[in-house]
C-alpha cells in the first residue's frame, strides 16, 4: 500500500482520513501513521513578492 501523501510504501496499518470532496473524486486518503514528509510536487508554491 502506498500513502497518498509522500508516495512511499506504508508499512504497518495506515491512517485512513475522509476527504470532504464537491466531487467526490477522492472520498479518503491512506497515509503513514504518525504522519510522513510530503513530497516536494505537492507543496504550496509560495506567494510571489512584489
Amino acid at each position: 500500500m502506498m500513502c497518498d501523501r509522500c508516495g512511499k510504501p506504508i508499512e504497518g496499518e495506515p491512517e485512513v482520513v475522509q476527504v470532504d470532496s464537491p466531487t467526490g473524486a477522492a472520498p479518503s486518503l491512506t497515509l503513514h501513521r504518525g504522519g510522513c514528509r510530503p513530497a516536494p510536487h505537492q507543496s504550496t508554491p509560495e506567494e510571489p513578492t512584489r
